[in-house]
């Protein structure tokens, strides 16, 4: 649960496996490159696209016989406090006007889920 303007929601970020290398390092959380990542991108958890949910929709990351997905849950538990801190800090941010290029409607959304 993260704070933006004044009330709490739940919030999903997804890992994307091709974060354009010219994106702020304030905007991602690096993970190790998948496969499919493209040279010169990155592989993470990308704040800009995080997105308000409910309960409802939160589905656990499975990782069950795959030990890259392993991996990475476990980077991400061990980093969990910098993560939602990182997180937090630009939902601080776009509440004050600082939206970067290609983000997420939150507002939008979160009247959406509201409905």
């Amino acid at each position: 649960r993260l704070k933006y303007k004044d009330a709490c929601y739940d919030f999903a970020v997804p890992i994307r496996s091709n974060i354009p290398a010219s994106a702020p390092k304030d905007q991602y959380f690096a993970l190790p490159p998948r496969p499919q990542t493209r040279p010169k991108n990155r592989h993470g958890l990308h704040y800009i696209k995080m997105f308000p949910v409910t309960k409802q929709y939160l589905v656990r990351y499975r990782t069950e016989g795959n030990s890259f997905a392993t991996l990475i849950h476990d980077i991400i538990e061990k980093n969990s406090k910098q993560i939602v801190d990182e997180c937090q800090h630009y939902l601080d941010l776009y509440s004050q006007g600082v939206k970067p290029l290609y983000s997420t409607d939150l507002d939008y959304l979160i009247e959406q889920l509201n409905k």
